[in-house]
Formats: structure tokens, C-alpha cells, sequence
């Protein structure tokens, strides 16, 4: 490892603990257990909650999101899928096209308008959405730009900002990501249940 790598790493872990970590990351994993129950599909998603807050936490805090969260995000889609009761053709290609769909046409915008997207937005849909799936991630990005934009509406009414500043969208979109993740988590815990009961 060459010391420009390795101090990129340290800076990366550095950019995580925080007290807005801390709090979030105990509220999503509390959530996690209580709406999915301890299973594996709950510890799964408890790990994956509290890396998409460690995402948003880095970014509040320096601006960065660690590209290893991203890694670690992609080793969990795996093991999400394994998990899976039923692993079909069909669910593996749900995964993969979840990693692509917004993630690229994210990058192409961002080609084309500079500084529209920055690396740690695109990376941190492509990871979630090897994880979540295609619907959930559109679910997920759709939600977390809509409250983006809310709050860009009212930092423009209060005269916070300027029309050209621009916001931090991590944060956002992990609001997003966490909403929809437990929403789809509730529902496979009320499938599971109906399917027991027939």
C-alpha cells in the first residue's frame, strides 16, 4: 500500500465517528431490528443502515464518503442475495440492473453538467442499488431527491443560500435509502407471515 493510498484510507476513517454518527447509526439499527426482527435479513439490514449513515456522517462532516463503505456495501449485497429463500435469474438480474439504472444516467449527467452528481453520490447508488434492487433504488433516489429539493426550496425562501450554491446530497439520499429499505424489509416480513398463515 503506498503512503498516499494509506493516508487516504486514514482520512477516510477518520471522516466517520462523529456524534450525528453515533446517534443515527443506533436509531437505524434499533429500527432495523424491531422492523425486520433478529434474523438475518434483519442483521443484514441493520449493517447496511448504519453504512449508509456513516455515508452521510462522512459527508457532513468533510465532505467526503469513503469509497471502502462502497466496497463493504457490495460484499453485503452479496450475502443479501445468498440469503435470498428463492435465488432465481430473475432476482440476481433485479440486483444488477438495481446497480446500473441510476447510477449511470447519474453519470452521464454529471458529464454533462459539471459538478451536477460528485463520485460519492453515483458510487453510493450504485453500491445500495446492487443491494436493494432496481424498483427500490429508483423508490429510493426519487425520495431522497424530492427532499433534497425541499430543503434547497426553503434555504432559497430564508435567503440561506443562492440559486447556483450547491448542497450536499448524500445525506438525502441515505434518508431515501433508509426509508425505502425498511419499507421493502415490512413488506417481506408481511408476505412471509400471510404465506405462513395460508
Amino acid at each position: 500500500m503506498t503512503k498516499l493510498s494509506e493516508s487516504k484510507l486514514i482520512r477516510d476513517l477518520k471522516s466517520i465517528p462523529s456524534p450525528i454518527f453515533y446517534v443515527f447509526a443506533a436509531v437505524v439499527l434499533c429500527c432495523s431490528i424491531f422492523i425486520c426482527g433478529f434474523t438475518v435479513r434483519g442483521i443484514l439490514t441493520g449493517i447496511f443502515l448504519m453504512l449508509l449513515t456513516a455515508c452521510a456522517s462522512s459527508d457532513i462532516k468533510d465532505g467526503i464518503v469513503p469509497d471502502f463503505v462502497h466496497i463493504l456495501i457490495v460484499l453485503l449485497a452479496f450475502f443479501n442475495i445468498m440469503s435470498s429463500q428463492n435465488i432465481t435469474l430473475e432476482t440476481i438480474l433485479e440486483h444488477l440492473i438495481g446497480a446500473v439504472i441510476v447510477s449511470v444516467p447519474m453519470l452521464i449527467i454529471a458529464l454533462i453538467i459539471k459538478g451536477a452528481f460528485g463520485g460519492g453520490d453515483i458510487k453510493l447508488m450504485a453500491s445500495s442499488g446492487m443491494y436493494l434492487g432496481a424498483k427500490a433504488i429508483i423508490a429510493g433516489f426519487t425520495l431522497g431527491m424530492f427532499s433534497a429539493g425541499l430543503y434547497a426550496i426553503v434555504l432559497l425562501v430564508l435567503h440561506k443560500v443562492e440559486r447556483k450554491s450547491k448542497i450536499r446530497l448524500v445525506p438525502f439520499l441515505v434518508y431515501g435509502l433508509v426509508i425505502i429499505s425498511l419499507y421493502v424489509e415490512q413488506n417481506i416480513n408481511r408476505l412471509s407471515i400471510v404465506a405462513q398463515m395460508c
